[in-house]
């Protein structure tokens, strides 16, 4: 009768670890999908920004600080390799690395860096 109950009892534990591991993996498998709809919805969401911020006539770039002697300080790289200089960055975008969405207009002005062309910013949006 002893033995009986042992083994009972040992069934029971590993029921109870079967039902614990299903649960566990159910749980992570749902957080992980979860965590990819999140993605799917914010990379959509940028894909719609980036749809109207260039309906509205705006560039994308991306603030590149430069330390070379005889470089701009600030220019900003657009995505086709481009470079502008803006004699009338403000201070809040002179962040190195920031992308920015910007309207410009380009200057009749020696350039004052050899990689980028001059340009005022007509208005400017951080990315």
């Amino acid at each position: 009768m002893r033995w009986w109950h042992i083994i009972c009892n040992f069934d029971h534990k590993i029921n109870t670890m079967i039902k614990f591991t299903l649960i566990s993996s159910f749980l992570l498998i749902m957080a992980c999908n979860s965590t990819k709809e999140i993605t799917t919805a914010k990379a959509s969401e940028n894909m719609i920004q980036e749809k109207e911020m260039l309906a509205q006539g705006f560039t994308k770039g991306t603030i590149f600080h430069s330390k070379e002697e005889g470089d701009c300080e600030y220019t900003i790289k657009l995505e086709d390799g481009r470079y502008f200089e803006s004699t009338d960055l403000k201070d809040e975008f002179k962040k190195d690395a920031m992308a920015v969405w910007f309207t410009f207009r380009p200057l009749r002005r020696m350039n004052t860096c050899l990689k980028a062309n001059p340009v005022g910013i007509n208005e400017m949006k951080k990315g």
